[in-house]
């Protein structure tokens, strides 16, 4: 049954083409070959597959607020306090992506403190705390950026070590 199909298909063809070409002395014919005009039909396989999407929750970075900001001749100082009700666990990768944007968003920055807790504040604000006084705001003291570039882990990401922004 294709075999004929493709056969008059390939009449139908020569046909139309001798009858646009007119009478004139130039007219050609044309043949085609029904082989090429016929294709083989598709596998008669059928897939079902079914794809079952869990909702993707949304990334974001946690919020913050810069609470600080003391001009520096090199850049900046900043103590940026995060919301901690904006986000359930962070990670030092978390931490590294914030203070890149601070740095983009708000340069020159040279030197960047990153805490979660407002008491924080005072201590990483006040250049003459002792060892002690950080001591006791260890768990909310997140990181430090000096230098405009070299990112300290501290606090419960103490075990990240250091790191160099933008690497």
């Amino acid at each position: 049954m294709r075999r004929t199909i493709g056969v008059v298909a390939a009449l139908t063809a020569s046909v139309l083409v001798a009858s646009c070409q007119g009478s004139g002395s130039d007219a050609t014919t044309t043949t085609r070959d029904s082989s090429l005009l016929s294709l083989p039909a598709p596998p008669s396989t059928t897939i079902a597959t079914t794809t079952t999407l869990s909702p993707i929750d949304s990334l974001s970075a946690p919020e913050y607020q810069i609470i600080q900001r003391t001009p520096g001749d090199t850049g900046d100082t900043v103590i940026v306090l995060l919301d901690p009700t904006s986000y359930d666990t962070i990670t030092d990768i978390d931490v590294q992506d914030l203070i890149a944007e601070i740095v983009d968003l708000f340069p020159p920055i040279a030197t960047a403190h990153i805490i979660d807790d407002p008491a924080a504040a005072n201590v990483v604000g006040d250049p003459e705390a002792t060892k002690a006084m950080l001591d006791t705001i260890a768990d909310h003291y997140l990181a430090r950026l000096d230098n405009g570039f070299h990112i300290t882990f501290l606090g419960p990401l103490a075990e990240s070590g250091s790191n160099i922004l933008g690497s």
